[in-house]
């Protein structure tokens, strides 16, 4: 069973995870140029409205909405399997737990599930942004040590 520690540490990680992994969606997505920052958001409604809405540009309530939470919903999943699974790995030997934890979510998205699971950014941004997508997630990963310790620290543990 889940300490109160181990879901608190869940959470964070999770909330880091989708922090991170929105904000530089949202930043590929405007720097691409021929799409918006929301357009990463709208493609990964297409797990909910099919690939029509990896087609929707700029802000859709129902699309770009869906997506997000979307995204949000599962990077918080991660980050507490993660933690559940992985969480008492140290730093810096956490960077390579996160790496193969990242790796493995990469298979799963991208070789196990079928298609219509995939997270589907991928089809605005392209490869280069997917393989940024999930190094961003292995680095707050394996760095989910440091605000754990930091959290023990503040309470004086």
């Amino acid at each position: 069973m889940a300490t109160r520690g181990g879901i608190t540490d869940g959470l964070l990680t999770g909330l880091a995870g989708a922090a991170t992994i929105t904000a530089a969606l949202a930043a590929m997505g405007k720097a691409k140029g021929d799409t918006t920052a929301w357009d990463p958001f709208n493609a990964i409604s297409h797990m909910i409205f099919g690939d029509r809405a990896a087609g929707v540009e700029g802000f859709s309530p129902r699309e770009t909405l869906s997506g997000l939470g979307l995204n949000i919903g599962s990077l918080g999943v991660w980050g507490g399997l993660y933690e559940r699974l992985a969480g008492k790995v140290e730093f810096p030997a956490s960077l390579g737990a996160g790496a193969a934890a990242s790796a493995l979510i990469w298979l799963l998205d991208y070789k196990i599930l079928p298609e219509r699971l995939r997270p589907g950014f991928e089809k605005r941004l392209g490869g280069r942004s997917v393989a940024a997508t999930y190094v961003l997630l292995a680095l707050v990963l394996g760095l989910s040590p440091l605000w754990k310790k930091r959290g023990e620290d503040d309470a004086g543990g």
